[in-house]
């Protein structure tokens, strides 16, 4: 029977502002880029839903006021080719007031699964609100059916390197490739003051190897723009991974695509991919629109409440001089040890952000959105099993869902491969969607004596194959 792995919806969505390009319509679209691993022969396919705000009505002013902007829900669901859905998703996302005026503006929306061979549709709607009327596209995909040669090319506004073994939760707009997070939409909109574009290729010679790699712009007509000296490149029998930044400033507006070109062993292999660039009118535009850095001291304004759920989650952060401070502190004094806690950890003081913080609440926003439990009694997401390792470490590199088959209730197994290897299996001992960590090869983290008999001796057997 095929296995399809859903990953889930990672972080939040991308707001991407663009002028309206020949090729890109009103209308909802979906781009995919397919990596592979050999070690199960999965495809991982990441995927990207383009929403125009054109599709976004700004939702009934209420009784106190005002309408704050627009929101629509989007629904997933991946097909096989004998039409079984594999898995399919559904969440919610609001669009600012700012947003909603501005021509040729979109937001972006990502969605991961991995799946073994054959061919797949994603299809997508999008709702909107305000007027219940729906947009719909639909995506094919092709799992690879062998080792490829190569991945398919990401595209990317901006690329970082993970600043430690801490930094593990992508930040709004990213994506996370081994120890690089991209920010990317699938087709990025690049502007006279975000100039730059970002490449990430992945590359299975299947024995080691000596990689000779160019890029190359090229405009709507083909003719070449801009081309790279050649690097080259030793690989592992592993493979590895080509990526780059290319300084793109001075480029007219306009459709364009780059042109990635791999020489191995002999045999010259391109994979290709689009993207666009916009002139100053739009640059004004998302400055207009995108809300600016938040003030120095968040804090000031909270009431003890608010404060108080921001300071919980901290536990999975603070050091042993820290504990047990908070809870006795008057009103400001609880302020103020906020602003010490995030000072403490900002990697870039004096400005108006804090890298650090961002990342962490971003990661507490998004495991609360996935792994919330306990039905009426409600737990969320950060609290849970689920949820600890979601923030230690990050999202999986890949999923394993089983449900309840027999006497064995469900359970997941989670598997990271970047760093070193990880193995972590959650098993809903209610059969309510109350997941808890039974086993793990993670020796900082708690396993049960009788994981074993809690699963099983088949799904015992399953998690050791996976």
């Amino acid at each position: 029977m095929r296995q399809v792995q859903a990953s889930g919806v990672l972080a939040s969505c991308a707001v991407v502002v663009g002028l309206a390009l020949a090729q890109e319509s009103g209308t909802v679209q979906v781009s995919v880029a397919r990596f592979y691993r050999s070690a199960n022969a999965l495809t991982l396919v990441d995927a990207f839903c383009r929403v125009p705000v054109s599709a976004v009505s700004t939702l009934t002013a209420g009784p106190g006021g005002a309408g704050g902007g627009g929101t629509y829900r989007v629904s997933v669901a991946v097909h096989d080719s004998a039409g079984a859905e594999l898995t399919s998703q559904a969440w919610s996302q609001a669009v600012p007031q700012s947003l909603l005026g501005v021509p040729g503006a979109s937001l972006v929306e990502h969605f991961a699964f991995a799946a073994s061979r054959g061919r797949y549709a994603i299809d997508v709607a999008v709702t909107d609100s305000a007027t219940g009327r729906v947009s719909r596209a639909r995506a094919e995909v092709s799992a690879f059916a062998e080792r490829p040669a190569a991945s398919d090319l990401l595209l990317a506004a901006r690329m970082r390197v993970a600043a430690g073994s801490a930094d593990t939760v992508p930040r709004p707009g990213e994506i996370r490739k081994a120890d690089l997070f991209v920010e990317t939409s699938g087709r990025p909109s690049l502007t006279p003051d975000q100039a730059s574009l970002g490449y990430y290729l992945e590359l299975y010679p299947g024995r080691p190897e000596t990689a000779s790699v160019v890029a190359r712009v090229r405009n709507a007509s083909g003719a070449q723009i801009v081309a790279t000296p050649s690097q080259r490149l030793p690989l592992g029998a592993d493979g590895g991974v080509t990526r780059g930044l290319l300084d793109l400033g001075g480029l007219p507006p306009g459709a364009y695509r780059l042109d990635v070109s791999v020489t191995l062993g002999g045999k010259e292999l391109v994979r290709s991919a689009e993207f666009g660039m916009t002139g100053f009118a739009t640059e004004a535009a998302i400055a207009a629109a995108v809300p600016a850095a938040r003030p120095a001291d968040r804090f000031a304004t909270l009431v003890e409440g608010q404060l108080d759920s921001l300071y919980a989650p901290l536990i999975y952060l603070m050091s042993e001089d820290e504990q047990g401070i908070y809870p006795s502190l008057t009103l400001d004094g609880k302020r103020s040890f906020l602003r010490t806690f995030w000072g403490r950890r900002d990697p870039t003081p004096g400005t108006p952000r804090n890298e650090e913080e961002e990342r962490f609440y971003a990661g507490i926003a998004e495991a609360n959105r996935r792994f919330r439990e306990g039905g009426s009694a409600e737990i969320p997401g950060w609290r849970t099993d689920r949820g600890r390792i979601f923030l230690r470490y990050g999202a999986p590199d890949e999923t394993l869902r089983r449900p309840q088959a027999g006497s064995t209730a469900p359970y997941e197994v989670w598997k990271y491969t970047r760093t070193r290897a990880r193995k972590f299996v959650f098993y809903d001992v209610t059969r309510f969607g109350n997941y808890a960590l039974v086993w793990t090869d993670e020796r900082r983290e708690p396993s049960r004596p009788n994981w074993r008999e809690l699963l099983g001796p088949e799904a015992v057997q399953d998690v050791q194959r996976f």
